[in-house]
């Protein structure tokens, strides 16, 4: 049964938009969003059961305007052109979410108020997920030893030879237990390459977590990710081979 209330981190300071695009997929399964569309076709009221109250906490080092990529061109010396309004402060964020994401923050912005806040927030909130190199950013915190776990792909052997404790995997996304505090004790880490597999990562945990016809026609269709099925957890080629399109 979907839970009554879902709260979601969303770490996005300097990241690609497309690494963090799988919330999409969240909030297309919440009661404001089904609200919203209701109006339009009555058939969607049948998944109301299933909508659930979503709070997203857009987390950055303080409420001004917050850089993401891609970078303003115009702007000399220019890391991040778009901005967002953060919601909430790494410092005043709380740390028993159910969700927390990381998109790919560059590995040269490293706030010390965010390290602090993954290191307080790892054992409180169940399922931490990341996409890209947002996996090296927990890494670097040091909750990644022994952990199967991977990153973009082109980005691997950086990992591997930065956290030669952790286990660096070559598929689109991973899944591997972690510590919780609460419930059973079980907590889930995802983790996923680049933006792609990140997004069909996480339709994959809703598929798993919540009812699947509500998920398929809210989400999937909806926003045309991948309508009718899911590229897999693994690449089409080996390790190091490349796929070329035309």
């Amino acid at each position: 049964m979907s839970p009554k209330t879902l709260r979601i981190g969303v770490l996005l300071e300097l990241v690609q938009l497309s690494d963090i695009m799988g919330i999409d997929l969240f909030g297309n399964l919440s009661a404001s969003y089904l609200n919203q569309v209701l109006p339009l076709d009555p058939k969607f009221g049948a998944f109301t059961p299933h909508a659930m109250n979503i709070e997203f906490f857009y987390i950055a080092s303080s409420l001004e305007p917050a850089t993401t990529t891609p970078p303003n061109a115009s702007l000399p010396n220019s890391i991040g052109g778009f901005r967002f309004l953060p919601n909430v402060t790494y410092d005043d964020c709380p740390r028993d979410l159910d969700i927390i994401l990381i998109g790919g923050p560059l590995p040269t912005h490293r706030p010390e108020a965010a390290d602090r806040f993954m290191k307080e927030a790892w054992g409180k909130t169940r399922v931490w997920m990341t996409t890209c190199i947002g996996s090296l950013w927990l890494a670097s915190t040091g909750l990644l030893e022994g952990k199967k776990v991977t990153t973009n792909k082109e980005f691997l052997p950086v990992a591997r030879a930065g956290f030669p404790g952790t286990e660096w995997v070559y598929q689109r996304w991973v899944v591997d237990e972690k510590p919780y505090e609460g419930g059973d004790g079980k907590g889930e880490l995802w983790t996923a390459g680049g933006a792609g597999a990140g997004i069909d990562m996480i339709a994959r945990y809703c598929l798993d977590n919540f009812d699947k016809e509500f998920v398929n026609i809210m989400a999937l269709e909806g926003l045309e990710f991948n309508p009718g099925g899911q590229a897999g957890q693994f690449y089409p080629v080996k390790e190091g081979e490349r796929r070329v399109i035309v």
